[in-house]
């Protein structure tokens, strides 16, 4: 009988229930993070030199899409010292390199 009288008691007063044994309502319980989206269209233009020789140099990045994240340096680091199809004279050229995952 004491028992039932106790479980009507918290029931009717929750206060009486010691705080760390409380059950913190549904909606203050936060939802976990999204996780972070996948980069997608991730491109990097560069502008750079092609030697009369055929060898790439000299490139700098003119845009990018996600500045700060290591794109630019990673596409110039691709980009300097390729080889092209030599000509007759030094030329500037652009190219967009699109990083996929």
């Amino acid at each position: 009988m004491i028992p039932l009288i106790l479980s009507v008691a918290l029931v009717a007063n929750p206060s009486l229930v010691p705080s760390e044994l409380r059950v913190a309502p549904a909606a203050a319980i936060a939802p976990a993070p999204a996780p972070a989206p996948l980069l997608q269209g991730v491109t990097v233009t560069l502008e750079c030199t092609a030697k009369a020789s055929g060898k790439v140099e000299a490139c700098r990045v003119m845009d990018e899409t996600h500045p700060g994240m290591g794109f630019g340096d990673a596409a110039v680091a691709l980009m300097n010292g390729a080889e092209v199809e030599p000509g007759p004279r030094d030329m500037q050229f652009a190219r967009t390199l699109v990083f996929t995952p």
